[in-house]
């Protein structure tokens, strides 16, 4: 077989459908996977929600770890919550009711001074000077990442790492992409991801040093780039945000819409298409800028399909759908890696990488004999197949599973003749 390349695994932003999405594709890449595991990339790129899950996935925790605590079943670090990521900036709320009868007074005297020449939309604009920077603080983020790492044991520094970590934000002083990591700008990984996580509006800027940064996805959504810089020759790439394609009619009437177009939602069906629009065409831009730049690189792009309205038209915030995402990525990611099989095995055994479809049938057919039932998808995310070739090699499933795979192995990938 091929020697094995160097590899980075690239994750884009989404908000935190987007997080919960990736935390499914990781465990479906797992099983695809015979030898290795996502943990077992050489380097790891993450821009906002993609930050937070691969600066997990950087200090060893797998998928299945990342979905028994966000399902709060994890015995040492409790379940995400609602005040970890909406955490209100109670100080600027206080300056912002101070700052605002004197700055509504003084608005309201010029707008009636300049009646004739400004709309009432100038008067609403005039009075952001006095709002609050962003609606919460991504600092409730950062303590939280901070203490799971505490609580785990894992190092809080990018150089401690064993393998390399990079976190993208944009700086919003100047509009540059702002990297941390290794050679690169310094700060704690949790202060660094709650700055590359922070969405204008949402989030106030997260300030490190004397810089103040927003969510990288400003600066494209995904830094493929910067892993080819690093000598990446194979990266994944996993993108939750892509467009919704309303090109049958019924698409929308299926889902309560009773319009034939999107703006039928009105401005939030609007606002998120084209959010995902930008997000979508900027990724492909740079994916195809790279491949041309650099055809010795194999990159896989993991993305939902365009028809798929559950990861296209919910809040990309929406605390509640988090473990029904969890699944449906899950589920979904694992059709689309057993449908594209032969591909995925040309493209990963380039590299020395070996894989095998039996575990995604597998599992395809215990969920679809349940009907799709939300407690057997659970109990397939939280099986751990990893730990079979981690931590329980004596484990007699362990060791058929790893027969299986070995027999798989030596069918598929017959040694080559000296």
């Amino acid at each position: 077989m091929p020697v094995k390349s160097k590899t980075a695994l690239v994750l884009a932003g989404g908000g935190l459908t987007g997080a919960v999405y990736e935390i499914g594709a990781l465990r479906a890449i797992d099983d695809l996977l015979i030898d290795l595991s996502v943990n077992d990339f050489d380097i790891y790129v993450g821009t906002s929600a993609g930050a937070l899950i691969n600066s997990f996935l950087a200090n060893g925790v797998s998928p299945e770890e990342m979905f028994s605590v966000m399902d709060g079943t994890n015995k040492e670090v409790s379940a995400i919550e609602r005040q970890h990521i909406f955490h209100l900036n109670i100080n600027d709320y206080v300056g912002w009711g101070i700052r605002l009868p004197g700055k509504l007074m003084q608005s309201w005297s010029y707008y009636l001074r300049h009646i004739n020449s400004m709309t009432f939309f100038d008067f609403i604009w005039s009075l952001g000077v006095a709002l609050p920077a962003g609606l919460y603080d991504g600092l409730g983020l950062e303590t939280y990442i901070r203490q799971a790492f505490d609580k785990l044991a894992l190092p809080n520094n990018f150089n401690m790492l064993s393998k390399e970590l990079y976190i993208i934000a944009t700086d919003l002083d100047c509009g540059e992409r702002a990297i941390f990591g290794p050679r690169h700008l310094d700060a704690p990984i949790s202060m660094a991801v709650a700055a590359s996580s922070a969405i204008p509006v949402v989030y106030k800027p997260v300030k490190i040093g004397d810089h103040e940064y927003i969510d990288g996805g400003f600066r494209g959504t995904a830094s493929i780039d910067l892993a080819i810089e690093r000598g990446a020759r194979l990266i994944v790439c996993i993108n939750p945000m892509v467009p919704y394609n309303n090109s049958y009619p019924d698409d929308l009437h299926t889902h309560g819409i009773d319009e034939k177009h999107i703006s039928g939602g009105g401005i939030q069906l609007v606002t998120g298409q084209t959010l995902r629009i930008f997000s979508y065409a900027g990724l492909h831009y740079h994916v195809k800028q790279v491949r041309r730049a650099h055809p010795q690189v194999d990159i896989i792009l993991i993305e939902p399909q365009q028809n798929d309205y559950q990861m296209t038209y919910d809040n990309i915030m929406r605390y509640s759908t988090r473990l029904h995402i969890a699944h449906h990525g899950f589920e979904t990611v694992t059709y689309d890696l057993a449908k594209d099989y032969a591909l995925y095995k040309e493209v990963l055994s380039r590299h020395g990488i070996r894989v095998s479809r039996r575990l995604l049938i597998e599992e395809l057919n215990e969920i679809a004999q349940s009907g799709h039932d939300p407690d057997v998808i659970r109990k397939v995310l939280e099986a751990n197949q990893v730990g079979c070739r981690q931590h329980h090699p004596k484990n007699p499933t362990c060791q058929l599973s790893r027969v299986l795979n070995e027999l798989e192995s030596i069918l598929n990938y017959p040694p080559i003749a000296s």
